[in-house]
């Protein structure tokens, strides 16, 4: 399976979006049409004569299902005519060909199920990433899933006073673009490994990764450098103190020591580092980002727009139904990703619509 998609191009900019549009006015897109054929060619069988209802019209009535917080059954019931006709669905004899709502569950839940949901994400992110190229600062964070006082698979969380589970989210400035969903309970930094690998398949372009004094250990220092390629700045905790064996000199000192598995001091600063990385000493790589960043002036303004992430957790979480209350347990994974996905593709309607705040979609109905 390609672990990308190329599209033709940055589509242009849409009309912009006027207060009370239909949502289904503003789905007609290149990228999701895109997406939908990549998603057919590696989930659906090849050489098929079954009738099967096209993956962009599925896409699309899952995200008026999601924005507009309606059942399987609500969203194909409710749908206009005028809706009908936005979604690009065929006109037979009786009416417009819909799918039934069993059939749009099946996509979901068998068809793609979790890990087709995460590719999903992926092809999405990659989309964003079209649009949000000017965007070089990465913020990671994790934000409560709520779930029911009643609910017995759920975990209480002290802090946040509530039984709860935790999505891990990438934020490209404003845009998220990628989530890791984890018990409610875990550790942030036990889920940063595999958010980092996700988001380093989309091969975003870096410069700096903000995270918050939860993460602050030598490895996330240096798995965030490795992965990413981008200086980390994790806010330090009360305490922190600079580490001898992540001066210069020590790394220099130990990449000599280990000669025989090709060690250079010759070789410039960032090859040593990763060299010692990927011969065992991670944390030494860590304690030489942590040490630049207490040495560093001005690492504490640098660490004040790590807000914006909680504004966007606010935004995706008006916009969708991102909590966990009245959701099967088995099935909680996927429709937080489904949720997270959603918000995604209404994302690009904003982006290519020119909306000074994308992440805004009150406009739409």
């Amino acid at each position: 399976m390609d672990s990308s998609i190329e599209f033709s191009e940055k589509a242009g900019r849409i009309k912009e979006i006027e207060q009370g549009t239909s949502i289904s006015e503003s789905l007609s897109s290149s990228y999701l049409h895109t997406i939908a054929q990549k998603l057919e060619h590696e989930y659906y069988p090849t050489g098929s004569t079954r009738f099967r209802y096209p993956v962009h019209l599925l896409l699309k009535l899952l995200i008026i299902k999601c924005f507009r917080k309606q059942s399987y059954a609500r969203t194909i019931h409710l749908l206009t005519e005028e809706d009908c006709f936005h979604l690009g669905a065929q006109l037979g004899e009786d009416g417009y060909i819909l799918p039934n709502s069993a059939t749009l569950h099946y996509f979901v839940k068998y068809r793609l199920g979790v890990d087709g949901m995460k590719r999903l994400m992926h092809l999405v992110g990659e989309a964003i990433l079209l649009w949000a190229q000017d965007e070089m600062v990465g913020i990671i964070d994790s934000t409560p899933i709520e779930a029911s006082r009643y609910d017995k698979y759920a975990p209480f969380h002290p802090h946040y006073s509530v039984k709860m589970d935790k999505a891990h989210i990438f934020h490209l400035g404003p845009y998220p673009l990628a989530m890791v969903y984890s018990y409610g309970t875990d550790a942030d930094p036990s889920h940063l490994l595999p958010l980092l690998k996700r988001v380093k398949a989309l091969n975003p372009q870096l410069t700096n990764v903000l995270l918050d004094a939860g993460y602050d250990s030598f490895e996330a220092h240096a798995q965030v450098w490795y992965h990413l390629n981008a200086r980390p700045c994790i806010d330090i905790r009360e305490g922190a103190v600079l580490q001898n064996e992540g001066n210069v000199d020590r790394i220099r000192h130990w990449v000599n020591k280990l000669w025989r598995a090709g060690g250079d001091i010759h070789a410039p600063l960032a090859q040593q580092l990763r060299f010692l990385f990927q011969n065992g000493r991670v944390e030494q790589v860590g304690m030489h980002f942590r040490n630049k960043n207490l040495l560093d002036p001005e690492f504490s303004a640098l660490m004040r727009s790590r807000g914006e992430c909680e504004r966007v957790h606010a935004r995706i979480k008006a916009s969708v139904t991102f909590h966990l209350r009245r959701i099967q347990h088995e099935s909680r994974e996927l429709y937080m990703i489904l949720n997270f996905v959603v918000y995604q593709m209404l994302l690009l309607i904003g982006m290519r619509a020119g909306v000074k705040n994308p992440t805004h979609l009150s406009a739409l109905v």
